[in-house]
Formats: structure tokens, sequence, C-alpha cells
């Protein structure tokens, strides 16, 4: 009798391990609950409360492994599932930075750089500012809830020993990678075109009145454009940003199905 509730007891502990693998995993690299600014001690604080919470409506009908190295493995694919989901949610504020350090190589902003407090790194200050603001819409569209709910989801779709990376996995980061630089052109595009335009003319004037000194003149010039196109284009990135973030649901519940094996 004693034997049995030990195991019972020993497999509880288990299955609650793996799910609390899962859940912390996200913590890695999800946006917001990812930064390094957010207290090592909440997140896991965070994180095992949310497991306590789900583990009751878990299917814990599974076999687990008997052996060390077969459970490590399991472990390992609750990790590469936490940290996916987080990553494909992260991938758009990647974006949102490099179309930020686009337009300041183009305005002359390429050596100014400011410290990120969500990541500790260096980045432009456009890149910053459009940063900011995708965090905000983030918040607003309530998309901290959506991603809680599509790693709760991952527990029904995909089973506590049944998950790996298939073909199809591979497939969809390599398409999302790709959409990552499309999505940065295009953010970056209505203030990158009007600085090409202002170059041109500048190189037109710099041919007809050669007396004007264009890199005096440029300079300020693109910095004012290049923040006027910026701002003037900030509707666009907005709803361009909205229809993102309905897209991103879609390939991280396309990856956590894909997932299962």
């Amino acid at each position: 009798m004693n034997f049995d509730v030990f195991n019972i007891a020993l497999f509880t502990a288990q299955v609650f391990l793996i799910v609390f693998i899962r859940i912390s995993s996200i913590f890695l690299t999800a946006p917001i609950i990812g930064s390094r600014n957010f207290p090592f001690i909440g997140k896991i604080g965070l994180a095992f409360i949310i497991s306590l919470l789900l583990f009751p409506i878990i299917d814990k009908d599974i076999v687990l492994p008997k052996d060390i190295l077969s459970f490590l493995i399991v472990i390992l694919n609750q990790v590469i599932i936490g940290v996916l989901i987080g990553f494909t949610a992260y991938v758009i504020f990647i974006a949102i930075q490099l179309a930020g350090q686009i337009i300041d190589l183009q305005m002359g902003f390429g050596i100014v750089n400011v410290i990120d407090p969500l990541s500790n790194m260096q980045v432009s200050i456009i890149g910053q500012f459009q940063f900011i603001l995708g965090i905000l819409i983030f918040l607003v569209i309530n998309g901290h809830h959506y991603l809680f709910k599509a790693l709760t989801d991952s527990f029904f779709l995909i089973p506590l020993t049944s998950a790996g990376i298939t073909n199809a996995t591979v497939e969809k980061l390599i398409d999302i990678f790709y959409g990552m630089f499309v999505i940065a052109f295009k953010i970056a595009g209505p203030a990158t075109v009007a600085l090409l335009l202002t170059n041109v003319t500048l190189g037109f004037i710099a041919r007809t009145i050669p007396q004007i000194n264009v890199f005096i003149v440029g300079l300020p010039l693109n910095i004012l454009v290049g923040i006027a196109a910026v701002f003037l284009s900030l509707p666009v990135i907005i709803n361009m940003l909205n229809s993102l973030f309905n897209t991103m649901w879609d390939d991280i519940y396309f990856i956590i199905k894909s997932m299962r094996i």
C-alpha cells in the first residue's frame, strides 16, 4: 500500500515537473515577460502558480519513460515548445527594431544608439521608439493573455510525452525568419522612400547649384524628413502591427500543432 502511494506521488511529481518546465520555458524568449528586468524569482513564481492552476485540468493519462535519458528528452521537448512559442511572438518585435535601424541608417543616426531596458542591448533611436510602440499595442490588444492562452492550449494539442521537432516545424520557422525581414522592410518602407527621394533631390541640387554645400544641408534635412515620415506613417504602422499580431497567433498555433508526434 505504501509502495503504491509512493508510486502515485512520484508520478504526480514527474508530471508536474514536465508541466512546470514547459510553462517556465516561455519566459526565456517571450516579449515583455522574457525581459531581463523581469525578476528571475518572479518568473519562477509566476510559472509555478500557472502550473498549479493548469495541473488539475491537464490530461495525465500518459506513460512516462522509465529511464533517465528518455525522461530528459521529454523535458527537453517541453523546453523547445515553450521557447518556440515565445520566440514566434518575439519575432515581430525583432522586425520592428530592425526596421528602426534601417530608418536610422538612412537618416544618419546609424551610430547613435540607446540601451534597451528590456534586453540590455544597444538599439537605434527610431528602433527603440517603434519597439515601445509595438509593446504598447501588444498590451492594448491583451497579447500577453493570448500568449498564455496559446501555452495553455498547447497542453491539449500536444500530449506531454508526444512532442518533438518535425519537418513542418522547421519549415514554418524558416518562413517566420524570412518573414521577419519582409516585415522590417514594410515598416521601414515609407520613411525609406521619403529619405531616398530627399537624397535624389539633393543630388540634383548639387549638380545644378554647386555653390550649395549639400553635406551641410543634407544632414539636418534627412533627420527632419525621416522623423516627419515616421510620425506621418504611424497610422499605417499601427494598422500593420495589429494585422501582424493577428497573424502571429496563427503561426504560434501552427507550430504547436506541428510538434505533435
